[in-house]
């Protein structure tokens, strides 16, 4: 009975140790390691694979296998050695020079990976995946015009390459906005194998370019035509007590618009762009008070680093008021000067992925007044100041985006009664709603929402009647809540139906700025 127990244990531990791979020659966990990774079951081949490596260090193909499955998991500074001692052990891997370089790439240590690529261009190993990866390592350089000689060189060398090449260099010179360049080679890309994944990447670039196109034309003109109904127009105080004698403070209005933008497009890396707006707002109600106009000119000259830009910024704009300078305004007054606005400064840009543009602007603001009521100087609000604002936008579907940005400014008035920073946080989205097929027919629908709150500290402080209709001296504080959500149809390619609803909510320690306001606005543009 003793001996027959000791037999089974023995038979049991066999079992055991067949099992878990004990005493099995390290070629099988080589050969078991490497059909695992090629059925993409990486974790299991690692496992196998390291086995295989301390059974036999020097075996090239086992590190080369064990460095590409620690790749595949995304552990790469795991790779790395074993990728190494895969080109330097006997037999070397070819292919393990090309693999070792596109993980230092992936792990953004680009100079050494440069180092490797003369080393391995002086020995002539594997030249179509180095000059591959050269070009791909002077593209994450922002070296745009050095990476495409290598690219095309790579697709010379061995055709596989040659989808990718053209992918790469297509997202060249879409961030050198050479776009008819980058169309072409996204539709290359395309061709090579229409149902990889790197072609429907090529293919959404593409349509983004294709429906793009037409708004980046030098010269564009669009023309608004909008009418609505403003519930209150002349921002009448919540409290009636604060404006006697007014009754309702809505008026429906019309307000024309006339957009022209001048962007000529350099095959280089100057950047240029003007503009000249024309602004209309008139009304059938509190003409004489509200009717008004506006003309804007603003230059932008740049320069283009390849994803990243800086341009100059110089902008004019004259506002005219129907206006009076009297306590009691005439009824037939005219449009009069009433601010002239100047903005300088610098706007930086960086395409931070192909969906992801993040821009900075830092300039200054001068804002003089005209026909004034000035009944003390302390009313004066002819002002200057720092202006500056981020802003962030993500491209999340070829036609829909969401933004985000942060706006800071300060008037720094001649009357200190104006004196004041403003801080407004704000974000908008614009989300396609109707199939691509559908849109084709039917025209594009989009849902467009926005909102944003406002926070305006002044500097001085003030006597002012409060609710209770008692005098007190404080620092004015105003904080600013609007949204709006709308519908934009683009009914023809250059015709758009634009609706639209906008609430404001006005809060405010002077109770004579605290109001509510509802906007409904329905419209047509026209681009030519």
């Amino acid at each position: 009975m003793q001996k027959k127990s000791v037999f089974l244990v023995v038979c049991f531990l066999c079992l055991f140790f067949a099992a878990s791979g004990y005493g099995r020659p390290a070629g099988d966990d080589l050969d078991q390691g490497i059909k695992q990774y090629a059925v993409e079951n990486y974790d299991e081949a690692i496992e196998l694979l390291k086995k295989a490596r301390a059974g036999q260090p020097q075996s090239s193909a086992a590190a080369y296998y064990l460095g590409m499955a620690y790749k595949q998991t995304t552990e790469y500074n795991e790779a790395l050695p074993h990728l190494e001692d895969a080109m330097k052990l006997a037999p070397p891997v070819k292919e393990a020079t090309a693999q070792y370089i596109s993980v230092l790439y992936l792990l953004n240590r680009l100079d050494e990976a440069e180092k490797r690529i003369d080393k391995a261009e002086r020995e002539k190993i594997d030249p179509a995946n180095i000059a591959y990866w050269k070009g791909m390592i002077q593209i994450k350089k922002n070296r745009c015009a050095d990476a495409i000689a290598p690219l095309e060189e790579a697709k010379r060398l061995d055709p596989k390459l040659a989808q990718s090449a053209d992918y790469a260099i297509g997202l060249c010179h879409y961030n050198q906005n050479e776009l008819e360049k980058a169309r072409e080679r996204f539709k290359a890309a395309v061709v090579y194998d229409p149902a990889s994944d790197l072609a429907a990447n090529a293919r959404r670039y593409q349509e983004a370019i294709d429906e793009g196109l037409f708004p980046t034309r030098p010269l564009r003109v669009t023309l608004g035509l909008y009418g609505g109904y403003d519930s209150n127009l002349i921002l009448k105080p919540r409290n009636d007590v604060f404006a006697p004698g007014i009754g309702s403070p809505g008026s429906a209005f019309f307000k024309p618009s006339l957009r022209v933008e001048f962007a000529p497009r350099f095959e280089g890396p100057w950047l240029l762009s003007a503009l000249y707006s024309f602004n209309a707002a008139y009304h059938s109600s509190f003409v004489h008070s509200e009717d008004a106009m506006s003309h804007t000119v603003a230059v932008l000259p740049g320069y283009s680093f390849g994803r990243f830009s800086v341009s100059l910024l110089a902008a004019y704009t004259s506002y005219l008021l129907r206006t009076d300078p009297d306590v009691f305004p005439d009824e037939n007054a005219n449009l009069k000067r009433y601010l002239e606005y100047v903005t300088t400064g610098a706007v930086f840009k960086l395409l931070a992925t192909p969906n992801n543009i993040l821009e900075v602007f830092l300039g200054y603001d001068k804002k003089e007044f005209y026909h004034q009521n000035l009944t003390v100087a302390a009313e004066n609000r002819d002002a200057v100041g720092p202006r500056a604002y981020v802003s962030w936008t993500w491209f999340f579907l070829p036609r829909g985006f969401v933004s985000a940005r942060y706006d800071y400014n300060e008037d720094r008035t001649d009357g200190v009664y104006w004196d004041n920073k403003l801080h407004r946080l704000s974000a908008n989205v614009n989300i396609p709603v109707l199939p691509a097929a559908v849109a084709a027919k039917a025209g594009g629908l989009f849902v467009q929402a926005a909102g944003g709150v406002s926070f305006a500290n002044y500097t001085y402080e003030r006597n002012f009647l409060n609710d209770d209709l008692v005098f007190t001296t404080e620092k004015r504080r105003d904080r600013l809540y609007d949204a709006s959500v709308g519908l934009n149809w683009e009914v023809i390619r250059n015709l758009g139906l634009v609706l639209q609803y906008k609430f404001i909510r006005s809060d405010s320690n002077v109770p004579v700025y605290t109001y509510d306001d509802h906007i409904w606005t329905a419209g047509i543009e026209f681009k030519i």
